[in-house]
């Protein structure tokens, strides 16, 4: 009865409308369809580029759909979380069509966008055209630039790590943390973001998973956790932000 209770309070908190089920629905259909593109011996960047090129508006999850309040939602409520500082270089990791980078520009001076897909990026560079500090590139997150190593003071991963298979994600989980720390500045800030459900579902298995990995890693420090529906957003800094005298 308390799960039954605290599940309707998560779902009256995440929905403006009875439509925003459909974007559930679409997101599933869509991770269905990666996994048989990977299936079908795609590499990661053409299953992510199939999976793109044949969605409606290259909007395979619908985030970006007028009709859908959810996603836009949880966008708002991320940049919310982050310290009420100006940043100089952001870094949005897994950015597909630049929803969040695009938010992400109103708190920094210039903001990267990395996405597996070509497909994504081509997309997410016509969406933002007008907004001259932001800018895209395609990237693997398990094989990023060492030249980026200590280049930001804000990085943001949503939604991105759960994608990798499962076979990757197992072995370099801990170690993926690590080299993601090492991209930002001594004073840097992090924001991680996974689906989370206050049941046991194998997806909040894995976001805790993903999340105890970083707060694992040497260097970062927790500095809130925010629990939404149905998310959990995790915010570090790469060093103390009081140190005690």
């Amino acid at each position: 009865m308390l799960r039954a209770s605290m599940f309707s309070k998560w779902r009256r908190s995440a929905f403006r409308s009875l439509r925003d089920v459909g974007l559930f629905l679409k997101s599933s259909r869509a991770d269905a369809a990666l996994k048989s593109y990977r299936r079908g011996a795609d590499t990661a960047p053409e299953a992510f580029d199939r999976l793109y090129g044949k969605a409606a508006h290259h909007d395979p999850w619908a985030s970006g759909l007028p009709q859908y309040h959810y996603q836009r939602r949880k966008y708002d409520a991320l940049v919310d979380m982050l310290p009420s500082r100006s940043f100089s270089l952001a870094l949005d990791l897994g950015c597909g069509l630049g929803l969040l980078t695009e938010r992400l520009a109103q708190r920094s001076q210039q903001v990267v966008g990395i996405d597996i897909s070509s497909v994504a990026i081509r997309c997410a560079e016509q969406r933002t055209s007008s907004l001259r500090n932001v800018s895209f590139k395609q990237g693997d997150i398990t094989d990023l630039d060492p030249a980026m190593n200590g280049t930001f003071d804000l990085v943001v991963v949503a939604d991105t790590l759960y994608y990798l298979p499962p076979p990757l994600l197992d072995i370099t989980l801990d170690s993926l943390a690590i080299r993601i720390q090492q991209l930002l500045r001594r004073d840097g800030i992090l924001l991680v973001a996974n689906h989370y459900f206050p049941l046991p579902l194998a997806e909040t298995r894995l976001t805790k998973r993903i999340h105890a990995a970083f707060s694992s890693a040497p260097n970062l420090i927790l500095i809130e956790e925010h629990k939404r529906a149905f998310f959990l957003a995790s915010l570090y800094s790469s060093r103390p932000l009081f140190q005690t005298i």
